[in-house]
């Protein structure tokens, strides 16, 4: 299999955080691309030139989401997505908050990379608001947290890095001191380590 990333995008890193937790590091071929520069080798696979992209046997697969449900059946290693009723609910609803914090984080970056006289100051107050509403979210909920290190758990840790790295004037640590806790055990674990943002 051969996944491509680029090195700062919050949805690829997910995806090498998932298959280091499964413990499969060796049977995936990392390829680092820049997808401004519209490389031939990912638009191959992945027409909207996004990351990341997953080649398999069977063809390719776009968007961390569907990558992540897919490696956790055709890796080996343990299920990161529970079998239970319960447990995949509580999964998947940290995996939406977590999409959520992605999504909105990374809009905003986004919209700062065009020319000054083409950005929207309101949409970017918009994403940075959503950032405050879902960190209070998920501060007041923090003693849910205490459970398995699945793809909720997984996705969560990369979005709140991907905050550390590119928000870090949002001040979410301050006001969300039980969540801030929680990611300082989670970017320890080896999974977060070998993928930091570079």
């Amino acid at each position: 299999m051969k996944l491509f990333v680029a090195p700062t995008s919050p949805y690829a890193r997910k995806t090498l955080v998932f298959v280091h937790e499964k413990g499969a590091a060796d049977r995936v071929e990392v390829v680092r691309v820049d997808p401004w520069s519209d490389p031939p080798e990912l638009h191959g696979v992945a027409p909207a030139g996004k990351v990341p992209a997953l080649v398999t046997g069977d063809g390719a697969l776009c968007e961390s989401w569907a990558i992540c449900a897919y490696l956790d059946s055709a890796l080996p290693g343990p299920a990161l997505v529970p079998d239970d009723p319960a447990g995949r609910f509580a999964c998947w609803h940290l995996a939406g908050f977590a999409q959520g914090l992605m999504d909105a984080a990374f809009s905003a970056v986004m919209e700062t990379r065009r020319p000054a006289n083409e950005q929207s100051p309101g949409w970017i107050a918009r994403q940075i608001a959503a950032l405050h509403r879902l960190v209070a979210a998920l501060e007041a909920d923090a003693a849910t947290l205490d459970r398995p290190f699945d793809l909720g758990a997984l996705s969560l840790a990369t979005a709140l890095a991907y905050l550390d790295f590119r928000h870090g004037d949002l001040g979410w640590r301050q006001v969300a001191p039980a969540l801030a806790r929680w990611q300082d055990v989670a970017a320890a674990r080896p999974s977060l380590r070998a993928t930091a943002f570079a």
